[in-house]
């Protein structure tokens, strides 16, 4: 088939199938990965992956499909095995097909927090290319009394959709969590009208997810008409929740897709200009009482972190970002002072260093606030706080100078482990301290795709933090990273711009980098900042995704929360007459695995036909 893209892009369905009872007229293209061909029709009229498809078109009409089956034409269950070769499909052709939204109305498991498995690297890969992917929660919610989603739904780079009453409430069956669920739409009830003119209701997370996946393909066609560029996962979840409505239960919204297009097409507000601000303090203490001394970096009163001294000058580094163009105070607050056992407690500021432009405590514009920061008892500044104070720089406009607009970034960890105790090695990956992403690495070494939004033109820590080091049963638990690449740009573990700080990132116990972690520590990659240009490419992947998933559990069948037949749905709606099952002749039911009996059904039955 063609690849040509419709208007609004094109929207993946990876689920169960088509049927010629339903619109198939934007289908751009389609594969059957259970059954290995280029078919993805089923006879089965009301296939469920033809149900989410036409409710996706019903909510997007100028969006195309591209259908990719995993599951037999009973609509069973899928390996996820096949599922990720779906995604894996995605990912080599997202840009070929402009793809730019994926839904997963695929369910199971019960998670509590956030989860990786064997698609992870995927859904990240899309992530990096600004192809958002939504996910079903699930419909095991047992009345709210677990705090649970379904273990797709899990991970971060993707979206999770809850299903709602569409009226500010759950339906019992509801899976949601406070931490997980990003986003709740209508799953109740929801209408879908096939070729025939027949009207349907279909019930489930399953259906509450193509309302969502329909309106990130608006939102991202609007976006770029806007801006010329995509939204990430985190921008587009952004607007949802300015404007969604807030449901009953606290810290949960509905989408409003009307209210989120709106906003989109207001006129864009003239952004504030930005300094993203590197401030280091050079600074030593005397202890008391086997106590260092300690200090807050506060920013025009708000903390931006803070360190602990001993005896040796050192540097302690910090980041921020804040009004450009504009003088801010940098405030050095020491808050331990004491004298314990004839020991006096004292912090040593020698020198701060704020975008390269250093600053001396004894420098006309620095102060020395000492107690309470209330501006009453301040002196000239001076390197030596022997009381609980403030060292206030005022730091002029000069010092924060406009940056360009953060740069689309795209990290690649190539890593493998070694297991112990039958558990693999995880890291985590960091940008100047604060958490990207995450990665749980088996004994073949592969890809590990991340995308983040950096301060362009600015050099940046990238940082790879071993953090399960174990030896269990004579088994070393260990991690070995072969390569990290940054914006194209691919960097040795043992490069002279890499280092191994072992232990706590502190910059304390710090060697040479080298590719076998086999302690808890972090690599470090000092990357310059003409990595991190302006007019990085939006989402570009550094490296190919490795296909090779040997972890246990990958090959585990994964149901459909789908249509268990006209009887089911009559306990959980009571609404709907005996008369009315009696005008249509039932549907094939789908058949459950038995792990899945408990689930609640995402049911379907006609109306009359209109």
């Amino acid at each position: 088939m063609s690849n040509s893209s419709a208007s609004a892009g094109n929207v993946v369905v990876i689920d169960s199938g088509l049927s010629s009872a339903w619109n198939k007229g934007r289908l751009v293209y389609q594969y059957d990965f259970y059954g290995n061909d280029n078919d993805v029709m089923v006879a089965n009229a009301n296939t469920h992956g033809a149900l989410v498809t036409a409710e996706i078109l019903e909510n997007a009409p100028d969006v195309g499909i591209i259908a990719l089956k995993v599951m037999p034409d009973d609509g069973s269950g899928a390996s996820e095995a096949n599922i990720e070769k779906a995604l894996q499909w995605v990912v080599a052709n997202a840009d070929a097909y402009n793809i730019t939204a994926v839904n997963l109305s695929l369910g199971g498991g019960a998670q509590t927090t956030a989860a990786t498995t064997s698609i992870s690297d995927e859904l990240a890969a899309l992530a990096a290319k600004r192809v958002l992917t939504v996910a079903a929660a699930g419909n095991s919610g047992d009345g709210g009394v677990s705090q649970s989603v379904s273990s797709y739904s899990a991970d971060v780079n993707q979206i999770c959709v809850s299903a709602s009453t569409g009226d500010g409430a759950f339906p019992s069956w509801a899976q949601r969590s406070p931490t997980l669920t990003d986003v709740c739409a209508d799953g109740t009830d929801v209408r879908i009208t096939n070729l025939s003119g027949v009207t349907y209701t279909a019930n489930g997370s399953s259906f509450a997810a193509p309302a969502v996946t329909a309106a990130v393909a608006r939102a991202q066609q609007a976006w770029v008409e806007q801006t010329g560029t995509r939204l990430t996962q985190d921008e587009f979840l952004d607007l949802a929740r300015s404007t969604g409505k807030a449901m009953g239960t606290a810290g949960y919204f509905e989408l409003d897709t009307d209210a989120l297009l709106a906003k989109i097409a207001q006129p864009a507000p003239v952004p504030t200009a930005q300094s993203a601000t590197a401030i280091t303090v050079n600074a030593s203490g005397a202890p008391a009482g086997g106590v260092n001394a300690h200090f807050k970096l506060l920013v025009d009163g708000k903390t931006v972190g803070q360190a602990t001294v001993d005896s040796a000058a050192k540097d302690y580094s910090f980041t921020t970002t804040l009004t450009a163009e504009q003088a801010h105070k940098v405030q050095i607050q020491y808050d331990n002072d004491a004298f314990v056992n004839g020991q006096d407690r004292n912090l040593f500021v020698n020198k701060v260093t704020i975008n390269g432009t250093a600053h001396s405590p004894t420098a006309a514009n620095v102060t020395y606030d000492k107690g309470a920061l209330d501006g009453k008892d301040v002196v000239k500044g001076q390197p030596s706080m022997w009381w609980g104070g403030t060292l206030v720089v005022d730091a002029p406009a000069k010092d924060f100078p406009a940056q360009a607009a953060p740069a689309n970034t795209t990290i690649t960890v190539n890593a493998s482990g070694a297991a112990a105790g039958g558990v693999n090695a995880h890291f985590n990956l960091l940008v100047d301290g604060q958490k990207v992403g995450e990665g749980v690495a088996g004994t073949a070494a592969k890809d590990f795709t991340f995308a983040t939004n950096l301060t362009a033109d600015q050099a940046h820590k990238v940082q790879v933090q071993y953090d399960n080091d174990a030896v269990v049963n004579g088994q070393d638990r260990s991690l070995f990273v072969n390569k990290v690449t940054i914006n194209g740009h691919a960097v040795a573990p043992t490069a002279s711009n890499v280092t191994y700080d072992k232990g706590a990132l502190d910059g304390k116990d710090v060697v040479k980098g080298q590719a076998g972690l086999w302690w808890n520590g972090t690599l470090v990659v000092d990357a310059d900042k003409s990595w991190f240009p302006s007019a990085t490419a939006t989402g570009a992947v550094a490296s190919a995704l490795s296909a090779d998933h040997s972890a246990a559990g990958q090959d585990t069948v994964w149901q459909h929360l789908v249509a268990q037949g006209l009887e089911a749905a009559a306990p959980s709606h009571g609404d709907h007459t005996t008369a009315l099952y009696d005008a249509v002749p039932s549907m094939d039911a789908y058949a459950h695995a038995a792990a899945l009996v408990e689930h609640h059904p995402d049911p379907l039955h006609p109306f009359d036909a209109v």
